[in-house]
């Protein structure tokens, strides 16, 4: 699907939301390992037009903000999952006009609660709530 992105830099931005609810979390658990992971996930982001074609990355829909919701599979450094068996994600809003990608949700399994959610209706639900943005 190397059509829905730019073969252009992207500028990367995590949300507050996502520092403040989540990231704390990778902090915490994986210390100076999570820094490193944080700089190579927003180089690869500014680059998404290369993890187009990928498994690292799913395009998901078109927002109600004209933009891409897109799901990334990362890994954190010093670990020896890779990023898809790690249960590791990102939910981004793509902005190809802007050339500007919004981190949403930064997050892993120990996030999400499994006996009340599937992982899409739990992320679905997080972005609706605190970013106003669905599927169209």
């Amino acid at each position: 699907m190397r059509q829905n992105f730019i073969n252009q830099k992207y500028s990367v931005v995590f949300d507050g939301y996502t520092e403040r609810h989540f990231i704390k979390d990778f902090e915490r658990k994986y210390q100076n390992s999570w820094e490193v992971t944080k700089l190579s996930i927003t180089e690869s982001l500014e680059r998404i037009y290369n993890l187009s074609g990928t498994k690292l990355i799913d395009v998901i829909c078109i927002s109600n903000c004209d933009t891409f919701l897109t799901k990334f599979d990362f890994k954190v450094a010093n670990t020896k999952e890779s990023a898809k068996t790690s249960g590791n994600r990102c939910i981004l809003d793509v902005c190809n006009k802007s050339l500007k990608i919004r981190v949403l949700l930064v997050y892993g399994k120990m996030h999400i609660d499994r006996s009340e959610h599937q992982e899409t209706l739990w992320w679905k639900e997080k972005i609706m709530e605190n970013f106003c943005l669905c599927c169209s």
